[in-house]
Parts: C-alpha cells; structure tokens; sequence
C-alpha cells in the first residue's frame, strides 16, 4: 500500500491559517475502529471514534474521508455528532476550538466549512451559525443562521480587549 500521498492528505487537513505553523512538519497520527484506502483513486476513509492529531491539532470524528487530486491537493471531510478540533494559533497563546456536524477543508482553495450547528472559539470569542466559512487565504470569516441556533440566526460573541493591549488609558 502506498500511504505517502495519504500522509500527505491528512497533513493538510490540519487547518493552515488557524494553525500553529510548526504543526505542519509534524507527523500525523490517526486512530479508527477501521480505515479503507483505495490507492488507484487515492481515496482514505476513517470511520469509528476517529482521532486524528498532528502538533498541536486534535480532532475527533466518527469518519474522516480524505481525497487527493493529480496536483496533490487533498479535500477532506470530516463527520461526527460532532466532529471537533482544537489547535493553536500560531505565535500567539491561543488555542481556536470548533464543533460542527460536518467539517470540510479544502487543501486547494484553502478555506474551511464547519456545517450544522457550527461553532468556532478563538479564544474567549465565539462565533455561532449553521454555517461558518473560513478563507485562510484572505483570512475572511463568514456565518450564515438557518440552523439550529439562537432562533436560527448568527451569535457572535466577542470580547473587549484589556486596555494595556489597546494603549489606551482608563
């Protein structure tokens, strides 16, 4: 079985722009109840209390699916009741936190989908939403309601800065 264009795959799944940056030359560990690889389509799908880590980054799942295309681009999805992850940010001492029923990365467009009853946490902020997309290329945020959340609209919560990281006086 060849796994270098899976290990490869996984790899991008850790989420670049949220990502501490060292996290990317860590090797990637996944744990399944089972795991079917189709070489020819390099195709992987992990199902069963999924864990996959990488650095800093965890995530659990009930079934990680990861596809390569010719240009070694991966996309993978990741579904679960929820799916979660947690890393930290990069130079800061920050972890960002985020739970969807579905969790979709795209390794050639860099963006990053958290679907059904999606929550994403920086720090103390928070942002709710059906859905939530995350461009890491331009670093753009964007929360759409619908779903089940407060009266299905977007809940965003977000915290004062301490006045000493402002510059400003009280």
């Amino acid at each position: 079985m060849r796994v270098e264009w899976l290990i490869v795959c996984l790899s991008l799944l850790a989420f670049p722009a949220l990502a501490e940056k060292a996290d990317r030359t860590k090797p990637v560990t996944v744990e399944a109840d089972s795991v079917k690889v189709e070489d020819v389509k390099r195709i992987a799908v992990y199902e069963g209390h999924v864990v996959l880590t990488q650095g800093t980054l965890m995530m659990t799942a009930d079934r990680i699916d990861v596809q390569q295309d010719d240009k070694g681009f991966s996309l993978g999805t990741a579904s679960g009741k929820p799916v979660y992850f947690r890393q930290k940010m990069d130079a800061r001492d920050e972890v960002a936190e985020g739970w969807a029923e579905r969790i979709v990365y795209d390794g050639r467009s860099d963006k990053l989908e958290l679907l059904g009853q999606a929550r994403l946490k920086r720090g103390e902020d928070e942002l709710r939403g059906n859905k939530i997309l995350y461009d890491a290329s331009t670093e753009f945020y964007q929360a759409q309601g619908g779903g089940t959340g407060v009266h299905g609209r977007v809940r965003a919560v977000i915290q004062p800065k301490a006045a000493s990281a402002q510059g400003a006086k009280p």
